[in-house]
């Protein structure tokens, strides 16, 4: 049997009480005090709430909390507090902070707090006896008489007191500061930081003080609060936590019998447990709902395990049995979560009712069976945010927009329409091919600018192609092209020729497409604003005018080659060019060029006195007139049939992706008959001459990559409400609907900004359909009149007239007053003539010539915009219904250019949703006035755009897709298969699922949803989609920790978050894994029993449970960094993370996406490059706290922050020091590394990774010999100690042992150090995270050969040399120097190829025939028991991203390679070579000779597919072995003794430890080749991996 599902009782009510499996889970670092951690989970939720909290719970006249309170009286005491202070008056935020409170959401930020107090602060500061204390300046004050003297006389006056010796300290970014920096103008004259601690004596008088002075309409100082650790805290006392989940998963039982030898209960104990079930039986609720089926008489015998035919229909049968209940939700989570104790009793006994597997047909006819997904408010809910934290971050962003979105007045249920309406999806998922193209081509600049260096029409190498538009029809394989003889596909590229990487693109990468005859037309236009891009732009056209492509082509080869090698500088040496210049010259005269041709000075061609010159006036218009410039994008433009994109590294991807598009697009022209062959004359311009082609292109209407920068104006309204008053916009005359709205910003008081303002003013027509609004941004705020334009425009807003003037009115008053002469002088400001002359023109005689700024709301109200904005102050810029364009320069925007702006505003964003409101409120929108309908349209507009952007993390990662919002769900049929939970009419979340009820998916959607469930204004539809079975589906127990709020015993104390399985049933064998959130490194710290084989029926008898505690160890940094001068990952380039001064990890960075992984706690810590030849060539830019746009190391600093349980993900950016710009960080110096011809071919599917190092006990220098190793299991951890004590035996070298910790038992952890004391070896322990979009295993053995070969190039320290991989069940013989010192001939790792000298196993030797035969070509194929890596060589030839690439593309079949340690190396000899070790180097008995035992330096315990002979009978036949293992025993015992050790299990006998492991079936972690394999078998097994192939 394959599985003991038949060991599950499927009958009765009452389920057999059996002992119960409990896991805790905590952190690593001690609970912060109660108080504390209260107001943070609300600052987490409202972060305006912390100060008024803290405020009033540490206020004795409110309330009392003193240190000895409880934790539930301190719970009920601050929430109460909070309660009445109106706190959560936003909906569900008591359900979200009590949800916080109960995940300990707030700890890491806490811990963040202490961390940063104990590295960079407390040393330095402390004062016994002093509790909380302010750091004044870095003066330490602890009362508040010392703090009045220094803070209240230094601030009585400080507006004019600016001493240098008051820098602004360093912020962290979570630091509390009040005023907060969100709700302030400017930063007060001073600073202030509270170092405290609630329960000291002097932090109320502190901190009231601090709050007096920072609590006033022009606060005196920044108070900041930041928490100091409590002296008295309890290291032992730690956070229990929830939000993760836990399975016990049934092992596989068809390699070796059950036996009942087990370690703790005899067959005598069974009537002891029986006795126990009878007295604690419980029912089981669904067994309740099984028992009003009808009984199947027919059906086999209960202990039969249901048959395939019975599985078939077992998803249908549970969808039944969940429909009918009364809780369809709770029983959902009850049966996929405890599924195998039902599946016989459910096949044989529920019926499907026909309607329901009618619409379960229906359904799947539009979404396939078994497929889950889940939406919030109509958007996609990702797998990384499937979590707790990530669903409560995702409902309180979705709060915020529902609540703008009623704040205009609609309902609940509206907002969610208009959210998801059918006609804003499809506004969000189209991208017209035709969008935003512009006339690319010469003709307005009277042609000859273009340099076109193949024509598809004219040139003889295409002359064999058809000439049939029609082709394009034809299918084609993919990476094929249509070959057609016309210039369908039009690339002009706008490039700074003087610039290396451009000349190197088009000689090379550009001149090879061409070469290659792919269907595309490549152009140049050179960008001549530089002196040597005007001289490179001179000598290219007239080496083209007088010789003709092909010479100018080999010229630009010659002079760009030297630049595309290592090492070559990023300027061109003119005299190279010059010498080459002159070689050409001869060449040609001497070929007999003409002399007129020939003789012409190099000076004078890039001088510009040739007639050439003239063309570079073309070419500066071209660029100008398509805002080809290289302001915009300095390393050039690239325009695909008129689509422009930045030529960037990204370039040729997106040219591949846009003439994809395009082609779509002709193909449906042709099909359609709009396009036919006697359009070819006119197809090469078929783009251009459309209609809606513009004929010239501005750089801030349609972005690039449809990105931009997008706020939600709600969000402004409470600091800049005046501008949005309806008076305060600028209306055309003759509109009746406005969906438009602009705000214009600019100084209106500079002639620059005015000048800004009349463009838009010019652009408003009669009948135009937007409105302005006018931002007054000054670059500084002094103004030297006293009266102003901008003085003017505050007494219109504020005055309430503006919306009286027409824009004709303005744009006529600003110009009576303008005066040439004026405008000509080097003055930036508006004359004061233009400023009387517009006062004038309005008729505003009356105003007086005082500052009337100094108190105007619109003034305030602008400096609170354009700061919302990011608009730099003097800066143009413009904020249309939520988009945010800037910085304009002058004469970069123009009337018509407003217009363009309005009208693609229109068409991509504004429309529909003004569409979807006027669907949804139908007559209620037409009844508005047109300045109502203008303000709701551009608020729910800006709302829907800001929730498009992606967050940074999708930004970095990749182009992040648009994700769209809709409820295509409710397409499907519902009366049959859908339950609901909440009121679908005044909700404010509308979650939606579609699940499979017996996926792995859904035992964790179960309960996340029932937890959510909880949170008030939740509307749940789920919807079953089960699928067909062959197989039982779930073969696990799954539970999942989560909690809505805090519990507390009678004392007042937390109750700790456990998990528990009640109930199971007691024959199976279990192993217990954990399913955390993937920033999480966890390991188990207390575990009785084995944990990979749990035997319920075999306890002990002083032991009623299984119980196991993890820790939470680390919490995930990663990132992908970036080299800013190739634009590409700064592959090999070593990082390290920094604690104060000592680093605590390192990694390096990976080819593919650049990345890396730190494992960390929370806190504060340095990004730093790593000592070594990274520092040699780079230079850390920024390091990427806030995405790519982050601020410079120079702004903020290299620190990172960790304060959250999502962990932290980072965008660094590195840039080359000088002279370094083609160095390889991973070369040596001496010699250039050699390149692998796979990792150019792969350099597209190069795997992402991570990396980490070591904790526990690191060496100075390391050791002459290091070993890796992996054990999982107590039986495989005891063979770890007898291959320890083998090697130690056989050398004199220093050894040290690595383990790679996520697999390790507790004992073992416990038992580690002493053995390595008593034994003089080191040993450290390696983990990391598994990426999660590196394709996972499920199955522990996999995960762990996955582990022992995807990473070795970052799993161990940076400086680590080489390492063996011994295998646990190995005895070593020899000196494991010998391979130290092996000499690999270049290749990164040495392998043993497979014995082959056993013929009894001629049958099984896989590798001799089918695939393994054909791909081998004699090549030896080698065992992954024992193998040595060349580290340093590894991470040159770049070895671990192609094994990770090759990996993700093979694991796509989950049947291919079977044996992945093996599989993985042997299949790419040929790109990652591996050296043969000598066959002594490893003997095993099932594949070698017997005759050459004698030789062996290594033994290992292969299985045996022919005999399944038990390892430990097998190692018992070596004669050392007991030897080893005696020793071992007496060491653990002799610990025991003397209480050094506490677990039992480490000192158990190895004969029950193997019993153990017998009767759990459990195969070795590496069970090398052939486990169950038959002769017949082999080609089956082994032949899935061709097909990946």
């Amino acid at each position: 049997m394959l599985w003991s599902l038949s060991l599950l009782s499927p009958l009765g009510l009452l389920a057999a009480a059996s002992p119960p499996v409990k896991v805790s889970l905590r952190t690593s670092w001690p609970a912060p005090p109660f108080l504390v951690e209260v107001v943070e989970s609300v600052a987490l939720d409202n972060p305006a709430a912390f100060f008024p909290l803290l405020d009033r719970v540490t206020d004795p006249e409110v309330v009392t909390i003193t240190p000895d309170e409880t934790p539930e009286a301190v719970y009920s005491s601050s929430l109460q507090v909070a309660t009445d202070m109106g706190l959560f008056s936003e909906p569900g935020s008591l359900a979200f902070i009590e949800m916080n409170l109960a995940l300990h959401a707030a700890t890491p930020k806490i811990q963040a707090f202490y961390h940063h107090y104990t590295e960079s602060v407390g040393a330095t500061a402390y004062h016994e006896g002093c509790g909380s204390w302010v750091d004044w300046y870095g003066t330490v004050v602890c009362d508040v008489e010392s703090l009045a003297q220094l803070a209240g006389l230094d601030t009585i006056d400080s507006t004019e007191n600016h001493s240098s010796n008051y820098t602004r300290p360093k912020i962290l970014p979570f630091d509390h500061i009040y005023p907060p920096v969100n709700g302030r103008l400017e930063t007060p004259p001073r600073s202030a930081i509270l170092y405290a601690s609630l329960s000291s004596p002097n932090f109320r008088e502190l901190h009231t003080y601090l709050m007096k002075l920072a609590y006033n309409a022009e606060p005196r100082i920044e108070y900041i609060v930041r928490h100091v650790p409590p002296g008295n805290i309890d290291p032992s006392k730690r956070s229990y936590l929830s939000g993760y989940s836990v399975a016990l998963d049934l092992k596989k039982m068809d390699y070796l019998a059950l036996d009942d030898r087990h370690l703790g209960v005899q067959q005598d104990d069974r009537s002891r447990l029986d006795d126990i079930e009878i007295e604690t039986a419980v029912i089981d609720p669904i067994f309740s709902l099984l028992d009003k089926y009808p009984e199947n008489s027919t059906a086999s015998d209960v202990n039969t395990p249901p048959t395939e035919d019975e599985l078939q229909n077992i998803g249908y049968q549970a969808s039944q049995l969940v429909l009918d209940s009364v809780n369809p939700l709770l029983t959902l989570l009850h049966l996929s979560q405890n599924f195998p104790k039902y599946v016989t009793t459910i096949a044989r006994r529920v019926l499907v009712k026909e309607p329901l597997a009618e619409e379960i047909h229906e359904n799947q006819l539009r979404v396939q069976g078994g497929a889950n997904a889940m939406w919030l408010n109509g958007v996609s809910v990702s797998e990384k945010d499937l979590n707790a934290f990530g669903l409560l971050r995702l409902m309180k962003k979705e709060r915020k927009v529902m609540m703008d979105l009623t704040s205009l007045g609609l309902e609940r249920g509206e907002a969610i329409e208009l959210l998801t309406h059918p006609i804003l999806s499809l506004a969000q998922e189209s991208k017209d091919v035709l969008d935003g193209l512009v006339d690319a081509t010469d003709r307005i600049e009277g042609g000859d600018v273009i340099i076109w260096w193949n024509d598809l029409e004219k040139d003889k190498r295409y002359n064999h192609w058809g000439a049939s538009i029609t082709g394009l029809l034809r299918p084609l394989y993919p990476g094929q092209f249509h070959m057609i003889k016309l210039n369908l596909f039009n690339v002009v590229l706008a490039l700074d020729l003087s610039r290396p990487a451009n000349l190197v693109f088009v000689a090379g990468t550009m001149h090879t497409i061409i070469e290659r005859g792919l269907p595309f037309r490549f152009g140049v236009v050179p960008i001549a604003e530089t002196d040597d891009g005007a001289q490179m732009a001179r000598l290219v056209y007239f080496l083209l005018n007088n010789f003709g492509r092909k010479i100018t082509m080999h010229f630009l080869k010659r002079i760009a080659h030297p630049y595309s090698l290592p090492g070559a500088r990023d300027s061109f040496d003119w005299s190279t060019i010059r010498r080459e210049y002159d070689n050409l010259m001869a060449s040609e005269a001497a070929a007999g060029a003409d002399i007129d041709q020939t003789t012409v000075e190099f000076n004078s061609v890039i001088s510009g006195k040739t007639s050439e010159s003239k063309i570079l006036d073309g070419a500066q218009a071209y660029a100008q007139r398509l805002s080809a410039t290289l302001s915009s994008s300095p390393t050039g433009h690239g325009f695909i049939n008129g689509k422009h994109y930045t030529f960037d590294e990204n370039f040729l991807r997106n040219m591949q992706t846009e003439i994809s598009r395009q082609l779509m697009h002709l193909q449906e022209e042709i099909y359609m008959g709009h396009l036919t062959d006697e359009d070819n004359e006119r197809i090469s311009t078929y783009f251009f001459d459309l209609p809606t082609t513009a004929k010239r292109r501005n750089k801030f209407v349609v972005p690039s990559k449809d990105e931009f920068d997008v706020i939600s104006l709600p969000e402004l309204l409470p600091g800049s409400g005046s501008v949005f008053a309806p008076s305060a916009f600028v209306y055309p005359t003759d509109s009746e609907v406005i969906p438009v709205s602009i705000f214009v910003v600019a100084d209106l008081d500079a002639k620059n900004g005015l000048e800004f303002v009349k463009e838009a003013l010019s652009s408003m027509e009669k009948d135009s359909n937007a409105r302005l609004a006018f931002i007054h941004n000054p670059a500084t705020d002094d103004s030297t009149q006293d009266i102003s334009v901008s003085s003017i425009f505050a007494h219109l807003v504020d005055g309430k007239k503006l919306s009286r003037f027409t824009s004709v009115q303005l744009l006529q008053a600003l110009d009576d007053g303008e005066v040439s002469s004026e405008f000509d002088t080097a003055d930036s400001q508006v004359p004061f003539s233009t400023v009387k002359a517009f006062k004038t023109a309005l008729e505003l005689d009356h105003l007086d010539h005082r500052k009337p700024n100094v108190q105007s709301a619109y003034i305030e109200a602008c400096q609170w915009f354009a700061r919302s904005t990011g608009i730099e102050p003097g800066q143009n810029g413009i904020v249309v219904n939520g988009r945010i364009i800037g910085a304009i320069g002058p004469k970069e925007f123009l009337a018509a250019d407003f217009q363009s702006l309005q009208e693609y505003e229109m068409l991509k964003r504004i429309q529909p949703v003004f569409e979807a409101l006027e669907d949804i409120r139908g007559t209620g929108m037409q009844n508005l006035d047109r300045a109502t309908v203008a303000h709701v349209v551009s608020m729910a507009s800006s709302a829907i755009a800001s929730i498009q952007v992606p967050e940074p993390s999708e930004v970095g990662l990749f182009d992040a897709p648009r994700r769209p919002r809709n409820r295509n769900y409710r397409t499907l049929e519902s009366q049959y298969t859908l339950f609901e939970v909440g009121d679908n009419s005044t909700a404010l979340y509308h979650i939606a699922v579609i699940v499979d009820p017996l996926s792995e998916t859904a035992q964790k959607w179960s309960s996340l949803l029932q937890w959510i469930a909880h949170i008030p204004d939740t509307y749940l539809e789920i919807r079953l989609n089960p699928t067909r079975y062959s197989d039982v589906p779930l073969k696990r127990f799954f539970r999942y920790n989560l909690r809505t709020s805090l519990s507390f015993d009678e004392a007042g104390q937390e109750v700790s978050s456990q998990t528990v399985f009640e109930n199971l049933p007691l024959e199976p064998i279990y192993t217990l894994a954990m399913d955390v959130p993937s920033s999480w490194l966890v390991r188990p710290r207390e575990a009785m029993y084995d944990l990979d084989n749990i035997q319920l029926g075999s306890l002990s008898t002083e032991d009623s449970s299984v119980d196991t505690i993890f820790d939470l160890d680390y919490i995930v940094v990663e990132g992908h960094a970036r080299d800013t001068t190739t634009q590409s990952p700064p592959r090999g380039l070593q990082l390290q993370l920094v604690s104060g001064s000592a680093p605590i990890d390192d990694t390096q960075v990976v080819a593919n996406l650049g990345y890396f992984q730190f494992k960390t706690k929370p806190g504060v810590y340095n990004l730093e490059i790593r000592e070594g030849r990274g520092r040699d060539i780079f230079v850390t830019e920024s390091v990427g706290n806030d995405g790519w746009d982050s601020p410079s190391v120079a702004e903020v600093g290299n620190e990172i922050t960790v304060t959250s349980f999502e962990g932290q993900t980072l965008y660094p950016q590195f840039s080359r020091l000088p002279g370094m710009e083609r160095e390889d960080v991973l070369a040596e110096p001496e010699e250039e590394e050699s390149s692998s011809v796979f990792g150019s071919m792969f350099s597209s599917v190069k795997s992402l990774f991570k990396s980490h190092e070591a904790t526990v006990e690191v060496a100075e220098e390391q050791a002459d010999i290091n070993i890796f190793t992996v054990a999982s299991g107590l039986l495989y951890e005891r063979f770890v100690g007898i291959m320890i004590l083998s090697v130690l035996r056989n050398t004199k070298s220093t050894v040290k042992f690595w383990f790679i910790e996520n697999f390790l038992s507790p004992s073992f952890l416990e038992f580690i150090p002493h053995l390595a004391e008593a034994y003089h070896f080191k040993y450290e322990l390696v983990t990391y995270k598994w990426p999660s979009w590196l394709r996972a295993q499920k199955e522990k053995q996999r995960i762990i050969w996955a582990y022992k070969i995807l990473f070795l190039d970052v799993l161990f320290p940076m400086d680590l040399k080489k390492v063996i991989f011994v295998d646990a069940d190995q005895i070593v013989r020899a000196d494991l120097q010998e391979l130290v010192d092996l000499d690999l001939h270049g290749a990164p790792y040495g392998y043993t190829p497979m014995g082959d000298d056993n013929e009894a196993m001629e049958g099984f030797r896989f590798w001799k025939t089918g695939y393994w035969a054909d791909f081998l070509q004699g090549k030896p194929y080698h065992i992954s028991a024992l193998y040595v890596v060349d580290l340093v060589r590894f991470r040159q030839i770049a070895a671990g991203d192609i094994l990770r690439g090759s990996y993700q593309q093979l694991s796509m079949d989950p049947n291919s390679l079977a044996n992945l340690d093996q599989d993985l190396p042997n299949n790419l000899q040929r790109e990652v070579p591996i050296y043969s070790l000598h066959e002594d180097w490893l003997w095993c008995e099932t594949w070698c000779s017997k005759d050459r035992l004698h030789r062996a330096k290594t033994i290992d315990l292969c299985q045996n597919p022919l005999t399944k002979e038990p390892k430990l009978a097998r190692a018992r036949q070596i004669p050392e072995w007991e030897e080893y293992d005696s020793e071992i025993a007496r060491f653990a015992r002799k610990l025991a003794e003397e209480g050094k050790i506490r677990s039992r299990i480490a000192t158990a006998d190895a004969n029950a430890l193997a019993q153990a492991q017998t009767a759990s079936g459990a195969a070795s972690p590496n069970p090398d080749i052939g486990i169950g394999i038959t002769p017949g078998e082999e080609v089956e097994t082994k032949t899935e991996i061709r097909d990946e192939l």
